[in-house]
């Protein structure tokens, strides 16, 4: 009793961020916390890292580099706003580059945005038992649990667009510079950093201008002043999102980098068949990702029974009917990139969101009659946010418990899916990453190295903070053994890190005579001696 009394005198904030690290422990979060990165997406990960570590390097802010060194000769790569890693960056240069330290950030910067716009809940609910559920709401989506631990610059934009919410709920109350000049950083720094997050920032000002215009009619007789000012911080965040984007396509440009995407992925870049293959992998296992269709369904069509009984605002009418035209849009532009990358799902969270809040907040519509009906379906809601987070956070964490065994609430694919995914990060980073601190005693910082058995440009290169090439570099053809004489004589490639049995190639194995460290089917071998031995020329 004491402990509920004393939860009770505390502000919102705080009732917020408390249940979230609650949520955070009750996830399974907390278990990999110290860990390095866990699978998925290990490529887009240490991409993130890479460019973070090269900041704490001493890499310049509009210079960004990753361990990769690429066909042109050079490290520089460039996509979202780099403000995350470089802060990040600095941090470690004074403290060590240690992973928990990015996940610690990323955890802050979420749970202060989610706490934060608790307060833009509680205006609109009045209630504040509903507000901390819409916040459990809010971080019961797998998509954003599982990746807020990471540097994925999706997870930072969602939470600068709650910012951005927040200190829009603070301009319009307080009409405060400093009000405004939160909004309009956050706003810029949401879009720079994942541009795509427009669908919902275009979604809720289209939203709030059709409401105003059509319905109150008073848009420019009583808000002029308000509209304006907010379309200029609206038109300095298009205006800084374009300069810096154009900086980095010019940046890539220059130095021949293809390692980020700065461009759509439309949908008519691939066929019929691999459509069809996409549009499966969507509807069948990546929108289970945002919320459960057990949750969804039932929260659609009672959004839509009270949208025919015209029981809530039109400013919501609209904002379901702008968000689902640009969350069809954001689909159909960047198409094809669904393929793998369920984490582009956290653009599209927005939405659903939207129907949950709104349910949330009119749930008493119907069920204030049925005492005993509105805590059954209000508990038999919450246990199944809590069950569906839990399944998948523990199978996406490579679990095998009763959960992972019996839950209905992730795919048989999926399980499968990321039960492989597991295996091989067993077999292959895992191991990496324990033997990483023998491997940098090895091979000096100066170094370079091949990591032939890598298809990505920074998994393994980051993993043990050298710089080097990949067998990325041999993308574009050629003959093994040609292009690996070529990297060692012309490229200054000084060693050789191969993982795994399955590299038997036999151009590998000709530059494997000086073997220099072998353990757990992780093996170095020195190049240098192939400088003067050996000429492909």
């Amino acid at each position: 009793m004491k402990f509920y009394a004393a939860f009770q005198n505390l502000n919102l904030f705080t009732k917020s961020f408390l249940l979230l690290i609650i949520l955070f422990f009750l996830y399974g979060l907390g278990i990999h916390f110290f860990d390095g990165i866990m699978p998925i997406h290990e490529w887009r990960k240490t991409d993130s890292l890479s460019i973070t570590w090269n900041y704490s390097n001493g890499a310049s802010f509009l210079y960004p580099k990753t361990n990769f060194i690429s066909n042109a000769g050079n490290r520089n790569a460039a996509a979202e706003f780099p403000i995350v890693y470089y802060i990040i960056g600095k941090i470690w240069s004074v403290f060590g580059q240690h992973e928990w330290i990015a996940k610690l950030i990323s955890f802050l910067t979420l749970f202060s945005a989610i706490a934060l716009f608790s307060n833009v809940v509680q205006h609109f609910y009045q209630n504040q038992r509903k507000t901390l559920l819409f916040v459990g709401v809010i971080f019961s989506s797998p998509v954003l649990i599982y990746y807020s631990d990471t540097l994925l610059p999706n997870v930072y934009s969602f939470a600068f667009l709650l910012y951005t919410g927040y200190f829009l709920f603070r301009f319009l109350i307080d009409q405060k510079f400093s009000s405004l000049i939160f909004f309009t950083v956050f706003l810029s720094l949401a879009v720079m950093v994942k541009v795509t997050v427009l669908i919902a920032v275009l979604t809720f000002a289209g939203a709030a201008f059709c409401y105003y215009f059509f319905h109150k009619r008073n848009l420019f007789s009583k808000h002029l002043k308000s509209f304006l000012t907010l379309f200029v911080s609206l038109v300095l965040a298009f205006l800084f999102t374009y300069l810096w984007f154009s900086y980095a396509i010019r940046f890539n440009e220059k130095y021949h980098s293809i390692l980020f995407s700065t461009t759509i992925r439309p949908i008519w870049e691939v066929d019929a068949q691999r459509r069809k293959e996409i549009w499966d992998i969507i509807w069948k296992y990546q929108l289970n990702m945002l919320y459960h269709f057990l949750i969804l369904i039932p929260s659609v069509l009672f959004v839509f029974y009270l949208i025919v009984r015209k029981k809530i605002s039109p400013f919501f009418v609209w904002a379901i009917v702008i968000g689902f035209i640009g969350l069809f849009a954001y689909f159909i532009l960047w198409f094809w990139v669904f393929d793998v990358h369920d984490y582009y799902l956290i653009e599209a969270l927005f939405f659903p969101l939207i129907f949950l809040f709104i349910t949330v907040k009119y749930s008493d519509e119907i069920l204030s009659r049925f005492t005993k009906t509105r805590r059954v379906v209000s508990i038999l809601f919450i246990l199944t946010l809590v069950l569906q987070a839990v399944s998948y956070t523990q199978i996406a964490f490579g679990k095998d418990n009763i959960i992972t065994k019996n839950t209905f609430f992730v795919s048989q694919f999926v399980k499968g899916n990321w039960g492989y995914f597991h295996w091989y990060h067993a077999e292959h980073l895992k191991k990496l990453q324990e033997q990483a601190s023998d491997i940098q005693k090895i091979i000096n910082k100066e170094d370079t190295v091949l990591c032939i058995s890598d298809p990505s440009p920074n998994i393994q290169l980051y993993t043990i903070k050298r710089i080097g090439f990949t067998s990325q570099n041999f993308f574009d053809g050629g003959d093994v053994k040609s292009r690996i004489s070529e990297f060692v004589v012309d490229k200054g490639a000084d060693y050789m890190l191969v993982i795994g049995p399955e590299v038997q190639d036999s151009a590998v194995l000709f530059f494997s005579q000086f073997k220099l460290y072998s353990k757990n089917n992780i093996k170095v071998y020195d190049l240098k001696p192939y400088k003067t031995k050996f000429s492909y020329k």
